[in-house]
């Protein structure tokens, strides 16, 4: 280690001065020191195996750093993943820049005694023979400890005179400011390691008081722990495929599981990992140490006792700040000996260490962060010995933290697409389907972009082509082929361009100063159909391309575009242009709110074109929004994925081509808004408040009772009881069995509310309060009037929107139900079980005779804020769906079953109310759960009549995860009587069906009388 002593002298507690001395003991000078390094330092490349010195890497970091600084002092940043010498760069950077002052931040105290002892002797340089024997070591100071007021003196001389000091965040920040500002003014660089930690506080102070020095940030990701990028130009970015491709890093096999039920996530993961352990030891004969991460202490211990101590013959053991430091020392040492294969620990394994055989990998807790997580996985891909083997990462991804921070590794890093290899026999359909579309492009450019990642808006422009005749290159003529990726995929006829494109910046004439941006094409040619597709950020270049690789393609515009509308249900357009004939003074129009019926009827009559149109509605079981253009444009307010795109493409293209869609008839039958100034004649049978309002679980507004001083979340009351008094529209707040009625009017000009009985509501927010009557008028409800020929008109504020019924709808016999009530001695009047569970109520029948006993959760949900009375709630792990079924009960307003029609008002608004959880199933979870726990902790009761909070916890991550989810609705009402039901009531019941399956396609159940 050279010709000269280091010698280490202690002060204070447990700081640290590292000096070299001659063989007289004598402590050389800054001049001679510096000289030195001058002299001793021969900068050494291994560009092969037979070469030894810096890894490309290392020599490619330096001298960024050195073409840096030769123009700017601005903090810089260097991405070096764990394992391709992070340290040595920085060493490397200090001798051979001769740089008499450093500060080396670092977030451990682990990694503070590494990176001290590394220091003093410039880590591995002298090894690389890239320093001579007659170098003298630089004065290192580790700080970790403070010092006594007595002491403070010689604290400031060792500052002075070390050339490298170590430190952390913290004790910088807590340093004496006298010791502070001496060693501000005396630094000239300052180094962060680990830099993805400067979103902490203390880092970010330590970092804004050496502003002004050069600062160099070192990190396995620009990404600090809160997902930002870290400031400061990142001059050096050697990507994870690189180190990969170099050999410092193995491909990790991942080993996914799906396990939603907490309680057998660690022994399935455990099982796995030891199945790896096991594997890679008896058939590979790898010297392999398995690693379980948890979160806490108490966590190491419990997996170490009920899961890993049986695995005797790997000879366990866990280390984590709990445990004496000797018997930690101890049990680390046999961890590097390979006397134990297994180690159970919380983050003693983090920044620092340096076990090779550390190559399995089980995650029962996650990182607090995307960087550390990387971090930690990186460290078990290095490349290190002939008796290792690749990674294997094992993880429950179905814990919802842990596959958010896996997926974003995928999004901050492509490179991971190449590093992991997953292995799973779980992987989504959808996942598969990608895979196998992204591996029909050409191999070139889809490694250096993921297309797995691209997203574009949903949108087409379409080309009719009669011949199959292609000229993949004819792009070339078009975009600049040296500033443009291509991605061609000439199975499935989809091509991707990128181009990058350098601009002149508007505020400036200066010719050096410009910006970049990127433009993007996706063309599909259509083969079925003969149409070319076109998603593009620059439409006269996209005409360009079309024409260049589809010579024969001729624009489809006009009327035709309008047939992609066609199969929407309840369409209801938001914008329409019309175009007048040219010899109209006005040439265009635009309609949008209460005047699109009148832009309609214009439209179907002979004097105008339609221009373009916006519209929404319900297609294919969900919620679509869609807009047209008769210059031959249809598009989304979608961004999806190019495969999706593709598909989508195909059935509109099949829609524009069919020639007996009429477009008059679309928007004949679409709806409209209408401004009113009194109620619509009929009964209204549903009202509720705004969906968000509705499906919110939040506390955030509450119904707050001043006099009371009470207040109650919206998901906690009701509304109901809509009805026409003195022409207006009177309704119902339920709150805990109290009633508050409210009224809307309608006058000439506007719409207002005022509330006539019970204690004034107010809604409050935060600190804000509001009249509940105002706040009605800027949310107001949504009201549903059936008119006797089975019209319905829905109402919000004054504005009506009129759906006539359809005349081929049959009444769903098939899906009536004639129960036998008194064989289960029902009481047809009594509806609720309430919680001393009636039994002979409606709701108990329904729950023991009704309802599929095979479900996994039977829920009473009875009460203000419901979302039915029962919902049970059936889960098919093998195909990853979930099936809700939501019964609504009502009591017989008669003694009998008969044909009263007000039997079904009230259960069939609940019905269709209800559908809106179809797209809230995460809410619907969560209202479960919040209302489950607000019943356990009023009355130490349960709403379970099968399953528990547990189960609902384990549903919450599978809808979370992916898995599908189905909705059935049934109504049931005793008072009806299926052989007596009328034809008002007949159209009712087709009213609710047809909503149920105009909008989701839902089926309606009805469980009625004989």
């Amino acid at each position: 280690m050279g010709k000269y002593k280091n010698i280490i002298s202690t002060i204070g507690r447990d700081n640290k001065l590292s000096r070299c001395m001659d063989a007289e003991g004598r402590i050389f000078n800054q001049e001679e020191l510096i000289n030195s390094w001058k002299e001793s330092y021969h900068e050494r490349v291994s560009r092969n195996e037979d070469e030894i010195g810096l890894r490309l890497p290392q020599f490619g970091a330096l001298s960024a750093i050195r073409a840096h600084w030769a123009t700017s002092n601005s903090p810089a940043t260097i991405v070096l993943p764990t394992g391709t010498g992070k340290s040595e760069t920085m060493y490397a950077t200090i001798i051979s820049e001769r740089i008499p002052s450093s500060l080396i931040i670092v977030p451990s105290n682990l990694l503070r005694e590494q990176i001290f002892e590394g220091a003093r002797h410039f880590g591995i340089l002298p090894k690389l023979q890239m320093i001579s024997d007659e170098v003298i070591y630089p004065t290192t100071f580790l700080y970790k400890s403070k010092v006594e007021d007595e002491e403070e003196t010689i604290l400031i001389n060792s500052l002075e005179e070390a050339n490298i000091v170590v430190s952390t965040p913290g004790m910088i920040k807590k340093m004496p400011s006298s010791v502070l500002d001496t060693l501000v003014k005396k630094v000239e660089v300052v180094i962060f390691d680990e830099a993805h930690h400067l979103a902490a506080p203390d880092w970010g102070t330590v970092r804004e008081r050496f502003l002004g020095k050069k600062i160099l940030q070192f990190t396995a990701t620009p990404f600090r722990n809160d997902g930002k990028k870290i400031d400061g130009k990142i001059i050096f970015n050697y990507g994870l495929a690189l180190a990969q491709k170099a050999g410092y890093f193995k491909p990790i096999d991942f080993y996914p599981i799906q396990e939603f039920d907490e309680r057998k996530s660690d022994e399935e993961i455990a099982k796995i990992a030891i199945k790896q352990l096991e594997e890679d030891f008896l058939k590979n004969e790898y010297e392999h140490v398995l690693l379980a991460r948890a979160n806490t202490r108490k966590r190491a211990d419990e997996l170490y006792e009920k899961i890993y101590s049986q695995y005797k013959v790997y000879n366990p053991v866990v280390i984590h700040g709990g445990i004496p430091l000797a018997k930690r020392n101890k049990n680390l040492q046999q961890v590097k000996d390979g006397k134990s294969k297994i180690v159970v620990c919380v983050d003693m394994f983090g920044e620092g260490i340096d076990i090779p055989t550390l190559k399995i990998a089980a995650i029962h807790d996650k990182y607090k962060s995307l960087p550390i997580t990387l971090q930690f996985i990186g460290r078990f891909a290095r490349t290190s010995g002939n008796k290792l083997g690749n990674a294997k990462l094992i993880t429950n991804v179905a814990m919802d933290d842990l596959k958010e921070a896996i997926e974003e590794l995928y999004h901050q890093d492509a490179d991971w697409n190449q590093l992991l290899n997953i292995h799973s026999n779980q992987a989504i359909n959808k996942e598969v389907e990608l895979g196998e579309f992204i591996g029909k492009f050409e191999k070139g450019h889809v490694k250096e972009i993921d297309l797995s990642q691209l997203k574009m808006k949903v949108s087409t422009r379409m080309f009719q082509h009669p011949s199959k005749k292609i000229s993949v290159n004819g792009w070339k003529q078009v975009l600049n082929p040296d500033r443009t990726t291509s991605l061609i995929n000439e199975e499935d006829f989809v091509y991707v361009f990128i181009e990058e494109i350098e601009t002149k910046v508007v505020w400036s004439d200066q010719k050096d100063i410009v910006q970049y941006d990127y433009d993007f094409f996706v063309l599909f040619f259509d083969e079925d159909n003969g149409i070319v597709h076109i998603n593009e950020t620059d439409s006269g270049k996209g005409n360009r391309l079309v024409e260049s690789m589809f010579s024969e393609a001729s624009a489809i515009k006009g009327d035709s575009i309008y047939r992609s509308l066609d199969g929407i249900n309840r369409l209801m357009i938001g914008t329409l242009g019309l175009k007048q004939k040219p010899s109209g003074r006005i040439s265009f129009r635009m309609f949008a709110g209460a005047d699109i019926k009148a832009g309609i009827s214009e439209a179907v009559s002979s004097g105008s074109t339609k221009s373009n149109l916006f519209g929404y509605g319900y297609q294919d079981g969900g919620r679509i929004s869609i807009g047209c253009s008769y210059k031959g444009k249809v598009w989304m307010r979608w961004v999806e994925r190019i495969n999706f795109w593709t598909d989508w493409c195909q059935k509109i293209g099949n829609k524009v081509l069919d020639d007996t869609i009429n477009t008059n008839n679309i928007l004949n039958n679409s709806l409209a808004l209408e401004v009113i100034n009194e109620f619509p004649e009929g009964i209204p049978y549903k009202i509720s408040m705004p969906e968000t309002i509705e499906v919110s679980n939040s506390s955030a507004k509450q119904l707050y009772i001043s006099k009371e001083q009470k207040a109650f979340p919206f998901f906690q009351t009701d509304l109901k009881n809509p009805s026409l008094v003195n022409e207006n529209l009177r309704f119902e707040f339920w709150i805990n069995e109290r009633k508050f009625i409210f009224e809307q009017i309608i006058n000439e000009t506007s719409y207002s509310f005022k509330q006539i009985e019970g204690e004034e509501l107010i809604v409050k927010s935060g600190n804000s309060t509001v009249k509940m009557t105002d706040y009605l008028y800027e949310y107001s409800p949504e009201v549903s009037f059936i008119q006797g020929d089975g019209t319905i008109v829905v109402v919000q504020e004054n504005l009506m929107t009129v759906i006539k019924p359809k005349s081929d709808i049959e009444l769903p016999l098939d899906s009536f139900f004639a129960i036998d009530w008194d064989e289960f001695g029902v009481d047809i009047k009594s509806e609720s079980q309430g919680r001393g569970r009636k039994a002979d109520s409606i709701q108990y029948a329904t729950i023991h005779n009704i309802v599929d006993q095979t479900s996994d959760i039977i829920f009473d949900d009875d009460g203000s804020g419901e979302i039915a009375d029962v919902v049970s709630v059936k889960i098919d792990k093998v195909n990853s769906k979930v099936l809700f079924h939501l019964y609504h009960c009502k009591y017989s307003d008669g003694e009998l079953p008969g044909a009263r029609v007000k039997d079904l008002y009230e259960v069939c608004g609940q019905a269709e109310k209800s559908i809106m959880w179809n797209d809230n199933v995460l809410e619907i979870v969560r209202r479960m759960i919040e209302r489950e726990s607000k019943r356990q902790k009023d009355y130490d009761e349960t709403r379970f009549e099968k399953g528990d909070l547990q189960t609902l916890h384990m549903l919450k991550k599978m809808v979370r995860s992916g898995f599908e989810t189905e909705f059935e609705i049934s109504i049931v009402q005793p008072g009806v009587s299926i052989m007596k039901i009328t034809d008002s009531m007949k159209q009712i019941i087709l009213a609710t069906d047809t909503y149920l399956r105009d909008t989701y396609g839902l089926r309606l159940t009805c469980y009625f009388s004989e």
